[in-house]
């Protein structure tokens, strides 16, 4: 037994150079007395950091994001990359602060996103970009419209998400109700933006006949025109009589599809043509 202990039993003296630098290291602050204090120092430090550090459970970061949105109607999605996504990259990069841009490019439109460094103060970088933008009007195209910019902060970003369903109620009034319920939660205290995605928009769709339209010598063009000009209203001026003022309005805003069933769009053979 006593032969065993003394065969597996491991001595305490090694050679210094056999311990290699990380041996000698071990050893001088196992054996050395100072070791305990500076552990202790090590704690403390560590202390007063965790209590001088400024936490927050939502830090408001500022990461400026804006939107650019950009109209070109008629052109295909290579035209719009080529005329104006690209062209309107380039411009963005050379603001200072930018980090990247991202595109979304379809037909007739395109959206470029130009996010600015962690840090950034969001007024100044709308200010770059409306900047940027107004040096640089000569170079869009006549038929492109002005780029529509719209911040986007971190606050836009939706932490909280209700779903609306049924199996009784049409898609267009969930919608109607999805509006009601968005009013009161601009309502809460502390509430952000909101927005309705899905749903069912009210809206009149107009079904043209193209030999009908043929026989009468109409265009699809003449139909639009007359539909958009119809559903308007305008002021007039005002009026004064008696020490009171009244102002003056043209026109209404079409409400159904009976109002448009009416509307004329010509004369022919002496006979209105309506919609």
């Amino acid at each position: 037994m006593a032969d065993q202990e003394k065969k597996f039993s491991t001595p305490v003296n090694y050679d210094a150079h056999s311990l290699g630098i990380a041996g000698r290291t071990a050893r001088l602050f196992i054996t050395s007395p100072v070791t305990p204090m500076i552990l202790m120092v090590s704690l403390f430090v560590g202390l007063i950091g965790l209590m001088f550090t400024p936490r927050q459970e939502d830090p408001q970061i500022s990461v400026p994001m804006i939107d650019l949105f950009v109209q070109y109607p008629g052109a295909s999605a290579e035209q719009v990359a080529s005329l104006v996504t690209e062209p309107l990259e380039r411009i963005l990069m050379e603001i200072p602060g930018v980090r990247h841009t991202y595109t979304a490019t379809e037909r007739g439109r395109a959206m470029v996103t130009v996010r600015f460094k962690v840090g950034e103060d969001m007024g100044e970088s709308v200010v770059k970009v409306h900047d940027k933008i107004q040096s640089n009007m000569d170079k869009i195209p006549p038929d492109v419209s002005p780029p529509l910019v719209k911040p986007v902060a971190i606050d836009d970003v939706p932490v909280v998400t209700l779903t609306l369903w049924s199996k009784d109620v049409d898609d267009g009034a969930l919608r109607l109700l999805g509006l009601d319920l968005l009013q009161r939660l601009g309502e809460v205290k502390d509430a952000g933006k909101g927005f309705i995605v899905g749903g069912r928009e009210e809206q009149v769709t107009v079904e043209v006949m193209p030999e009908r339209l043929s026989g009468y010598g109409i265009s699809l063009q003449q139909v639009a025109q007359t539909i958009e000009t119809a559903n308007a209203e305008r002021t007039a001026g005002d009026v004064e009589t008696g020490g009171t003022s009244f102002s003056v309005r043209t026109g209404s805003f079409l409400t159904g599809p009976k109002e448009i069933e009416r509307l004329v769009i010509a004369i022919r053979q002496g006979s209105p043509v309506y919609v």
